[in-house]
């Protein structure tokens, strides 16, 4: 297809687009019309283009960023993230203290705020909040909730006062307060839990800055102001959430103003952006990690030697430039650089294919006799990948060329998580981003043993080292940060030589903006806080 054609293309697709929403009842907002009335109707909603579909808006299910972005705007947990900081802050809660020995933790809650349904917020609900994923017996409990095991080591939450609420867990665990400003920590209505059961994650009710007004699978989710939010409203009266998963056609929504942000911009559009007068740039190093799994519970990836020769294989520092232009950094472990406790100097697999050969053979490797491994991808962009199938190509190049054959298996990216939990893959393009700030959220979520078993691994290596994990777990429960720090470095040690993953890529997450739209924050974590993004002159 020429150049013209393509843009013609999505020109064509961009109105078709605008079409409907203007069908929908959104032409005020997304029609990127002249004259007053348009202008002012327009003011009052803020419409971000999105890659993907969420999966769930429960917060015990949600483990996709697109979920848990959605969820950011409607929950409120006990603590928060500051704005731009993964570092803990009051929210529901306003004050909290723990015991000398690390194992009660007391949290005084805000007098006099509401869920969207007008019930209380108070300590039942925050009882009501964690024991629906801590216990397998709650009334309110489903089997396939993800977090439970983030939580294990709470022995019980109980209500004090009405306003006080008491967490006691089983030894001091140095990530627990970052923990509950994580997503899944968010506090729910029990009321709207009991009336909707398990079609609760459809039609959320929380305390955040937003309340949920529709969800339109496919098309978008619509967000509504919280009149009674306890701290500063939202600058709009309603968020919109597009999913557009073509990319071109997110930047065409933007340049046309049907759109006001997009996420996941395309590194080859960058310099359009730069350039373009009525739009700007959102960046943010984030605390993230792409990185290529290798199932370990699969032959031949149970053999560390054949581990290692992948990873001497793959040319990683030309992946990274081709693909990420600028916005990403070669990985060289799981812990992001702005992670503390990250280590820059383990055991590393230069590029070097002559070598990768070498560490084949000697494992026993026969090429003529192998099967293609199954390289399993999403097919669309992420906030860790913006171009999935490329990586996926070049892999498949960099691994024939030392001749192991690769089958590249593309899915949507529900059906390819629902692919890795199930352990269907030999290799898996996957990513991370920082939940709470602390080493243990990649180290243990993603590479303990702990985690690869139940309905949702998050350890789709299946990685398993006795070793490992008991220097995971006395990490957890050391409070010296220079002590942490030392295990950890260990930690990082083991991974480099027994290479459950190849790290790909730590990058900037990348939004674009119209040039008159204030306030957008990006986390570390790549989600984007919209209650106080405004328009300006």
């Amino acid at each position: 297809m020429t150049g013209r054609a393509a843009h013609d293309l999505l020109r064509t697709r961009a109105a078709r687009w605008t079409a409907v929403a203007l069908a929908a009842g959104l032409g005020a907002s997304l029609g990127g019309c002249s004259g007053s009335g348009a202008t002012s109707a327009s003011a009052d909603r803020l419409v971000v283009a999105r890659a993907a579909e969420p999966v769930s808006l429960d917060p015990a299910r949600a483990t996709d960023i697109e979920s848990l972005e959605v969820a950011e705007q409607v929950y409120g947990r006990l603590v928060r993230f500051a704005p731009g900081r993964l570092e803990p802050e009051p929210d529901l809660a306003t004050t909290w203290s723990v015991s000398d020995d690390g194992t009660v933790w007391t949290f005084e809650l805000r007098p006099d705020v509401l869920f969207h349904d007008g019930t209380p917020v108070d300590a039942a609900a925050v009882v009501f909040s964690f024991e629906r994923q801590l216990l397998a017996d709650h009334p309110a409990h489903e089997a396939d909730f993800a977090w439970t095991r983030s939580f294990h080591n709470i022995r019980r939450v109980r209500a004090v006062t009405p306003l006080r609420v008491q967490f006691d867990i089983d030894r001091p665990y140095a990530p627990f307060l970052a923990n509950l400003a994580m997503g899944p920590a968010a506090i729910v209505s029990p009321t709207a839990v009991r009336k909707l059961g398990s079609r609760f994650g459809r039609h959320p009710v929380g305390a955040g800055p937003y309340r949920f007004v529709e969800w339109i699978p496919g098309d978008r989710i619509t967000l509504e102001r919280n009149p009674t939010y306890w701290d500063r409203a939202p600058s709009t009266r309603y968020l919109v959430l597009l999913v557009m998963p073509d990319s071109r056609q997110r930047l065409q929504a933007l340049e046309s103003g049907s759109a006001d942000i997009i996420q996941q911009l395309a590194p080859d559009d960058l310099p359009l952006v730069r350039l373009h007068p009525d739009l700007r740039l959102v960046m943010a190093p984030a605390a993230l990690v792409s990185y290529l799994a290798l199932n370990t519970q699969r032959r031949p990836l149970d053999d560390p030697r054949i581990r290692r020769a992948i990873a001497t294989a793959i040319r990683r520092d030309a992946l990274v430039k081709l693909v990420y232009q600028g916005v990403g950094i070669p990985a060289i472990g799981p812990l992001p650089p702005n992670v503390w406790g990250a280590r820059s100097d383990v055991v590393t697999y230069p590029y070097d294919p002559e070598r990768a050969r070498k560490m084949l053979a000697e494992a026993g490797w026969r090429a003529d006799r192998a099967m293609p491994l199954k390289l399993y991808a999403p097919s669309a962009a992420t906030p860790y990948m913006p171009a999935p199938e490329r990586v996926a190509a070049i892999i498949q190049t960099c691994l024939a060329d030392v001749g192991v054959p690769v089958e590249i298996v593309l899915n949507e990216p529900v059906e390819h998580q629902r692919a890795l939990w199930a352990g269907e893959h030999d290799l898996a393009l996957h990513g991370w981003f920082n939940d709470n700030g602390d080493p243990d959220n990649f180290l243990y979520t993603l590479l303990d043993a702990d985690n690869t078993t139940g309905s949702r691994p998050s350890n789709v290596a299946f990685y398993s080292n006795a070793w490992f994990h008991d220097v995971i777990g006395v990490a957890q429960r050391t409070t010296d940060r220079t002590e942490r720090e030392r295990l950890y470095s260990q930690a990082q040690a083991i991974l480099a030589t027994d290479v459950p993953w190849v790290p790909l890529a730590h990058s900037n997450v990348i939004f674009a903006t119209r040039a008159n739209v204030r306030g957008l924050v990006v986390q570390p974590s790549a989600i984007g806080l919209y209650r106080g993004v405004e328009r300006v002159p």
